[in-house]
């Protein structure tokens, strides 16, 4: 019995009937798995009402100064040298700075960090050069 021959002469067609239905089945299938999916504009949230506006809290303004062991004073990323007595710089710099605390309002705070090892006289000159300035809180702090 020869099977390659019956094979030949059969014509190979393509049924769509079936094809048709499982188009449909899955058409359906993800109409009904889309519209189980929640949206965005379905989730439902309460906005507050009526909350009361808490006090604006005060940021102070404050300044450090550091004093090394040569007597170089540090302030913000400026540096004066030992030789500048006077320190006119320093106490324009603190000025602007006290200036900007009180057009907001806010405390403005001085906060020295000499050096362990460093001159009192250093410290001193700071200190005159932060009563130039106007300055009425002056603290010092320990070095680390």
């Amino acid at each position: 019995m020869n099977l390659s021959q019956h094979y030949e002469d059969a014509k190979l067609e393509l049924q769509i009937a079936p094809l048709i239905d499982v188009v449909f089945l899955l058409l359906i299938y993800f109409m009904v798995t889309a519209s189980l999916i929640r949206k965005e504009a379905d989730i439902g949230f309460m906005l507050p009402a009526n909350v009361a506006v808490e006090d604006m809290q005060e940021i102070p303004v404050e300044v450090l100064i550091e004093i090394t062991v040569d007597g170089t004073v540090q302030v913000e990323g400026m540096r004066f040298a030992e030789e500048d007595r006077e320190l006119s710089d320093l106490v324009t710099q603190i000025a602007g700075l006290k200036e900007i605390a009180a057009s907001q309002s806010s405390p403005f705070f001085v906060n020295v960090l000499p050096h362990q090892d460093a001159l009192h006289r250093r410290i001193i000159d700071v200190m005159d050069a932060c009563a130039a300035a106007g300055v009425n809180s002056l603290t010092f702090s320990k070095s680390l």
